[in-house]
């Protein structure tokens, strides 16, 4: 392949062309290109196996706005406390500095069909994408590290990613669960030296097989 004319193209905003983002900038280099354009061709083959996702943002109802006028002063205290009370922080959640708290979740390809809420079994030959979610407009470089029950090293099936946050934000690559023991897939943030384990900080989802 020859190199790129200049600065190469984000596989990020590779992948927005592919979903059909427009970006003017990206696409005059594209027509200019031939090194990033193949990088694109091989992104659209992905997608047809494993289509991006594209989720609108769901506005979350503030439902205490509503329920406040229908009980007393008292009642509606007793609620505020309870909704900001501290809570421990769930498994599949992990915490990035500069970022805070970024969801993660899964999809799955099987033999075509495709899941996209977190399965958590898998069969030989299933594909697997990365999802996160974290506060809109906010970058970060995450990592994402797959674990076997039984084994201390982890596996790094796909390259580190630069993203911008957002609501189920799709991390570029795809990878397979092999073996018969269950894999914890974890996301937490990318650093300058891969880690020999999985920090505490990650967020985890553990797939187990059929």
């Amino acid at each position: 392949m020859t190199a790129c004319i200049g600065e190469p193209i984000s596989w990020l905003r590779l992948e927005q062309a592919a979903l059909g983002v427009t970006d003017a900038a990206r696409d005059a280099h594209l027509a200019a290109c031939p090194a990033c354009r193949a990088c694109l061709d091989d992104i659209r083959k992905d997608i047809v196996a494993l289509p991006m996702l594209t989720v609108p943002d769901r506005k979350k109802l503030a439902w205490w706005r509503w329920a406040m006028p229908a009980m007393g002063l008292a009642a509606a205290a007793a609620i505020l406390v309870l909704v900001l009370r501290p809570h421990a922080r769930a498994e599949e959640v992990a915490v990035v500095k500069g970022v805070g708290d970024v969801e993660i979740g899964l999809v799955r390809e099987r033999a075509g069909t495709i899941r996209d809420d977190s399965p958590t079994t898998f069969k030989p030959g299933d594909r697997w994408k990365v999802i996160v979610t974290c506060a809109p407009g906010v970058a970060a470089w995450l990592d994402v590290a797959v674990l076997e029950q039984g084994t201390h090293t982890p596996d790094y099936p796909i390259a580190p990613a630069h993203l911008t946050c957002g609501n189920r934000v799709v991390l570029p690559g795809a990878f397979t669960l092999t073996g018969t023991q269950p894999n914890r897939v974890c996301v937490y943030g990318a650093a300058d030296e891969r880690r020999a384990g999985i920090p505490d900080e990650a967020g985890c989802i553990t797939v187990r097989p059929e």
